[in-house]
């Protein structure tokens, strides 16, 4: 294997180069050191992938709350408009994630208006699909013939 391929196993270290200030205070007058290389500190790919979990897992919780906060305005603008002669819907378009209100008629239920309109949320779709296709191409995950 070339010197600059890297190779990790479950057991492997990989050396990691950080740069540390080791250097000797330098005089004015005296030439420069050969200096050497900074020290290596080894980390090890366990070590990579439990940090990897730990951020992945204290992420996942802060969506998870996002997501419960925005559920709980949801809620309150819906019982707010509720009280007033208005009658506006608040949702969120899961497949766009964009949020969505309902103007209905009081008296009869029918619909008069979604804001934003279903033309607006088709292309929200269809842009995350191509960001999704996108991603797949730049990381070769086509299947072949594509």
């Amino acid at each position: 294997m070339p010197a600059t391929d890297i190779r990790v196993d479950s057991a492997d270290t990989i050396p990691v180069r950080q740069p540390v200030d080791t250097a000797p205070a330098v005089e004015a007058n005296s030439a420069p050191a050969k200096s050497d290389p900074p020290p290596t500190q080894v980390i090890t790919a366990q070590e990579i992938s439990a940090e990897a979990a730990s951020r992945k897992d204290h992420t996942l919780d802060i969506l998870s709350d996002l997501n419960q906060q925005l559920d709980e305005a949801i809620e309150t603008l819906n019982a707010a408009v509720k009280e007033s002669p208005t009658a506006l819907s608040f949702s969120r378009d899961d497949s766009s994630n964009r949020f969505v209100v309902q103007v209905t008629d009081t008296e009869t239920g029918e619909v008069i208006r979604n804001l934003p309109g279903e033309a607006v949320l088709r292309v929200a779709r269809q842009l995350e699909s191509l960001k999704a296709f996108s991603l797949m191409n730049c990381f070769n995950l086509l299947p072949s013939g594509n």
